[in-house]
């Protein structure tokens, strides 16, 4: 099993669109998946269609280790997906953890604890998780239960603010997970033939050669159809996959797929 996270600490850079994709790829290549949502935002459990408990939602009470918690299966697509898919939930009620683990012993390993748990009896090949938008114990979560950190990137101005203090984080979330990294950015909404998102572009790629990772190929262009697809309860591929932005992160999701697989 491998655990890959999306992480960034800036909001509105496609972090949600960019983990379905990935795991609705992953699926429907006959790999096991879990997604966790984990952000008190919710936008992922809602853009599939799903809801969960405001007062006590599915991530909370899977950092509880509680035996009974299950994962959702996702079965809109079930003919391709083959009940590869599932889903943890959550909305606001999450947040309630930042305060709950904030006096707890070892409070950056519960969400790799209740990985382990489910993965005993489910058996996953992979783990998707979608973080919070900001640095929080949630987010330490989310780092120590990762081996793979994937960085969705929107280039424009303003959008290298908080990289450097990503990495500062995941620098020193290796101090207790040595096996973490950065696996590269995902560029997204660009923007075709614009000079400054040329420039972005250029410049984050210099700055992950200088980080040891890289940049995914092709940069997802900015679509309607990532916009339209959450409010139809939808993967990307389920509710436009003849669109350019669906095929666009049918060959990111390929690349990403093909490096976890290709790595020891």
């Amino acid at each position: 099993m491998k655990v890959i996270s999306l992480v960034n600490q800036k909001g509105g850079v496609a972090k949600t669109t960019t983990a379905i994709a990935l795991a609705d790829y992953f699926a429907r290549h006959d790999k096991k998946t879990l997604l966790v949502d984990f952000d008190p935002q919710g936008s992922l459990t809602t853009s599939l269609g799903l809801a969960d408990d405001p007062d006590n939602p599915q991530a909370l009470k899977f950092l509880s280790l509680e035996k009974s918690i299950e994962a959702t299966p996702i079965d809109y697509n079930i003919d391709v997906y083959n009940g590869n898919l599932h889903v943890v939930m959550s909305n606001i009620g999450l947040e309630k953890a930042n305060m709950l683990l904030s006096s707890r012993p070892g409070r950056e390993r519960f969400l790799r604890r209740a990985i382990n748990k489910i993965a005993q009896k489910e058996n996953y090949d992979y783990v998707i998780i979608d973080s919070n938008p900001s640095f929080s114990i949630l987010t330490m979560n989310v780092l120590f239960a990762s081996e793979n950190v994937l960085v969705p990137f929107k280039p424009e101005f303003n959008s290298h603010k908080g990289i450097m203090q990503l990495f500062d984080n995941v620098e020193e979330m290796k101090e207790f997970q040595p096996d973490l990294r950065v696996l590269g950015f995902v560029i997204t909404m660009a923007r075709k033939n614009v000079k400054s998102v040329e420039e972005s572009i250029a410049s984050i790629s210099t700055f992950a050669d200088e980080q040891g990772c890289r940049v995914f190929r092709p940069a997802i262009r900015l679509a309607v159809a990532c916009a339209d697809a959450p409010s139809h309860g939808k993967s990307l591929s389920c509710y436009a996959p003849d669109s350019n932005v669906a095929k666009d992160y049918e060959q990111l999701s390929r690349s990403v797929l093909e490096t976890l697989e290709g790595m020891l």
